[in-house]
């Protein structure tokens, strides 16, 4: 049975009454162990060899309003496919992926499975690069990007986290009494609670989880990361920031010494800063923006203008998908002023 208990300190995310209105059900992707639901998008007159993101949205939303961050719009200027999985109440009664339960969060099983069957069906219906297949998320969405760029690296080349965490900080035992899962959904609560409050583990440790719990024996090239956080986020601790650098640089054999740091407008509150392999690649990057609550920033009436307000979509004055879909390489006509 699939988890349903969730504290209410791990409500992430509130409920926006926008509507996207573009969004196309698929109802058939493959077995979907997970047993979540399917909505793309496809902008009109796409290439050959199209790059696909898959975008996962918080707690208490569902695709529809997190599709009101800016990436449909922007899909339609850089011609990319889109994937928006939702998670039904049925799997959790807030609607949050279950990034706390291993069930969900290992490679071939539960929800992540589902996502890469969906990322199968894409692949089978269009034509798609699979070198250039990307995935993002906000809140509960953004704690289970990294746990599908660890257990699926041979699939994704890059993601991105808003007011996310490092993968694999929660974990859930399975126990022979526990017969409808209820333990594990209690254990899994207070492990996540514990996890956005911040943990202090060395980057080996961080990566090792990585290594233990993700693809075993994996020998190719790790996905890249984008991580935004906001100082006064009061959900989770800005602290999971670091923590998600700490692991992702330790996963791609790079040191966490800083190699680049810029402010950028709007008023200097937004910190961009880089880390490095030795040949200049930018392999993790961070965005950490001052009063910003909890949520994923998007701008209106600036030069990098995206996505509608709402409650956790929140006008900052700065573009995140915009300036993900740089990073990840995404070409466009725009660039950072």
């Amino acid at each position: 049975m699939k988890a349903i208990l969730l504290f209410s300190g791990i409500l992430l995310l509130g409920v926006s009454s926008a509507q996207a209105g573009t969004l196309t059900r698929v109802a058939n992707f493959g077995d979907n162990p997970g047993r979540i639901e399917m909505y793309k998008y496809v902008p009109r007159n796409m290439s050959r060899n199209a790059p696909l993101v898959v975008s996962l949205h918080g707690c208490l939303q569902d695709a529809a309003i997190y599709s009101n961050v800016g990436w449909t719009q922007l899909a339609d200027q850089l011609k990319f496919y889109m994937v928006f999985p939702e998670q039904p109440t049925a799997n959790n009664a807030y609607g949050c992926w279950n990034w706390f339960q291993r069930d969900d969060t290992r490679r071939g099983r539960g929800e992540i499975q589902s996502i890469v069957e969906m990322v199968e069906k894409m692949q089978a219906d269009y034509s798609i690069n699979a070198r250039r297949i990307y995935i993002e998320g906000l809140s509960a969405g953004g704690w289970m990007v990294p746990v599908i760029l660890a257990s699926y690296p041979d699939v994704f080349a890059g993601g991105a986290t808003n007011a996310g965490g490092p993968a694999f900080c929660a974990s859930t035992r399975r126990y022979f009494w526990d017969l409808f899962g209820w333990w594990q959904a209690y254990e899994g609560a207070l492990s996540a609670k514990t996890c956005m409050n911040g943990k202090d583990y060395a980057p080996r440790q961080w990566g090792n989880l990585v290594r233990k719990n993700g693809y075993d024996g994996y020998q190719g090239p790790w996905p890249v990361l984008s991580i935004w956080q906001g100082t006064a986020d009061g959900t989770v601790d800005r602290m999971n920031q670091q923590e998600l650098v700490d692991q992702w640089t330790n996963v791609h054999g790079i040191d966490v010494r800083l190699d680049k740091e810029e402010k950028i407008d709007p008023g200097d509150r937004v910190t961009h800063q880089e880390y490095h392999d030795r040949d200049g690649t930018v392999l993790v990057e961070t965005y950490l923006i001052r009063h910003m609550a909890h949520g994923t920033p998007i701008a209106l009436d600036s030069d990098e203008s995206c996505g509608e307000t709402g409650p956790y979509i929140l006008d900052e004055g700065i573009c995140a998908v915009r300036r993900i879909s740089l990073f990840w390489g995404l070409k466009a006509g725009w660039s950072p002023p």
